[in-house]
């Protein structure tokens, strides 16, 4: 017993208490390259959720696989992961099989021509459409002289509309889509701040 006794006080009263400092971060650079650390000192890294800890967005995808896809994504194609988050919530509320009733497809909603010209093997993995719908937005913007709106219209109703009518098309749906991903583009993008700010208060507390 007193043996038993002396565990449990080298256990509570003098073995460190590792749960706050074993938290693990991570960013992926432009060459896809991860790096992990556990001091992090840019706001790039984003902290790994224990996998027993990690929750499911919207029951659907893990949340650290959505976020290690969307910054590759935005990383490649010079795209806030924040747009593409609201896209994605936007066209399918983060269900990787999702599908439409004009067909689009996965977490991006893409149409399978538009898939198929993207040159996706598989339009439900997530990682390919993720990529493959970052892309398309890439394309939109920059064809119609990076305006946010214009390209968000184009990816609802198509870029032939939005050239058709010289602007968004007179499509109720659109519209409100349009105001939709804006929306949650704001709303991820303040996200991103306040995780940021969290992050250069942790590090100014660093010795």
């Amino acid at each position: 017993m007193r043996f038993l006794g002396f565990l449990i006080f080298i256990t509570v009263f003098i073995l460190p208490d590792t749960s706050k400092s074993a938290d693990i971060y991570q960013y992926i650079d432009p060459s896809g390259t991860i790096h992990f650390t556990n001091v992090p000192t840019d706001p790039r890294f984003k902290r790994r959720v224990p996998k027993n800890k990690r929750r499911a967005v919207s029951k659907k995808i893990d949340e650290l696989v959505l976020e290690t896809y969307i910054d590759a994504a935005s990383q490649a194609q010079q795209l806030s992961p924040a747009l593409i988050k609201a896209v994605i919530r936007a066209e399918s509320n983060f269900d990787p099989k999702a599908v439409s009733v004009s067909g689009a497809q996965g977490l991006m909603q893409l149409m399978p021509e538009t898939a198929e010209d993207l040159k996706l093997g598989d339009p439900f993995d997530p990682e390919e459409n993720i990529h493959g719908g970052t892309r398309y937005l890439r394309y939109l913007l920059d064809r119609f002289d990076q305006d946010l709106r214009l390209a968000i219209a184009a990816y609802h109703a198509g870029p032939g509309n939005v050239l058709r009518h010289g602007g968004v098309p007179p499509i109720e749906q659109t519209r409100s889509y349009i105001k939709k991903v804006l929306r949650f583009f704001e709303f991820y993008l303040k996200e991103n701040e306040q995780g940021a700010h969290m992050m250069a208060q942790s590090n100014r507390r660093v010795p």
